[in-house]
């Protein structure tokens, strides 16, 4: 029951994510040119226990018109190519279209589950993509927070792995449009890097870059505070503010942004600190 519960906290910040990040698999993982993408609704016989996380409907830079189906698995299930053929066949039936299919892998260590069946007269295969050897600046080069997030299952290469944790948190606030996004792109970072061995760096970090996110805090922001637990609010919001000035070499323009305050009071705190 624990794996499963596991399992739904990642498969939620998936659904949340996968509007944002979509493309950018396709095009930068899956290295495919698209010229048109249509999402389906993948209404498949109710025989079959899961629908596909992710069906859509591909014009490539070519002309060729296909159907694109991706599984994001964190399992190394040994009956995998059986669930992919299962698909494939109720797929290619319903909608009389070539099928292309992806798994995307989740955990740190390398699949070995078979990214073919090969049984009496049947054969079948799908491409087995690792996301934890994919380079972790495709997900870091975007301007959107939904995408950077995944950069902590990828591969971070020789970098050292407190910097690249230390990059990772950096780049989600410099690319939340604001102080809620950030907060819950950072909480997405919190169950995603338990799949990581860079998880102590990455809560170092954040800890000291978010210690208003501490479990007392949480309900300061909520509207409708009494004035003395609005004034604590304001304290929270100065100790954000000094540790953004302190730990990242973001403007007085994107931490005031990101703070939720004026300019001037960042100002303020800057010219204290330097004193």
């Amino acid at each position: 029951m624990k794996a499963k519960n596991e399992a739904n906290r990642y498969d939620k910040i998936f659904k949340e994510n996968l509007e944002a990040v979509t493309m950018t698999l396709i095009e930068k993982v899956l290295n495919i040119e698209v010229s048109h993408a249509e999402r389906l609704q993948a209404d498949l016989p109710k025989t079959l226990e899961r629908k596909p996380d992710q069906l859509l409907k591909i014009t490539d830079r070519v002309g060729d018109i296909f159907l694109l189906h991706i599984e994001f698995q964190l399992a190394d299930e040994m009956d995998m190519a059986e669930r992919m053929l299962e698909y494939w066949i109720l797929l290619r039936r319903k909608y009389k279209l070539s099928v292309r299919q992806y798994v995307l892998f989740l955990a740190e260590s390398p699949p070995q589950m078979a990214p073919f069946l090969q049984a009496d007269l049947t054969s079948h295969a799908f491409r087995l993509i690792p996301l934890a050897q994919v380079n972790a600046d495709v997900f870091l080069s975007s301007n959107r927070a939904d995408e950077v997030v995944f950069a902590v299952l990828a591969d971070i290469g020789e970098q050292n792995p407190q910097e690249a944790a230390r990059r990772l948190v950096e780049r989600i606030a410099a690319t939340s449009p604001d102080r809620l996004v950030f907060e819950k792109h950072l909480q997405q970072l919190r169950v995603l890097v338990n799949l990581r061995s860079i998880k102590p760096f990455v809560e170092e970090i954040m800890e000291s870059i978010t210690q208003y996110f501490k479990p007392e805090n949480d309900y300061l922001y909520k509207l409708g505070e009494q004035i003395g637990e609005q004034s604590e609010a304001e304290k929270q919001k100065r100790l954000f503010v000094t540790n953004l000035l302190e730990k990242t070499d973001f403007s007085v323009a994107q931490i005031a942004e990101l703070a939720e305050v004026s300019p001037e009071l960042v100002e303020q705190i800057k010219n204290e600190l330097s004193r």
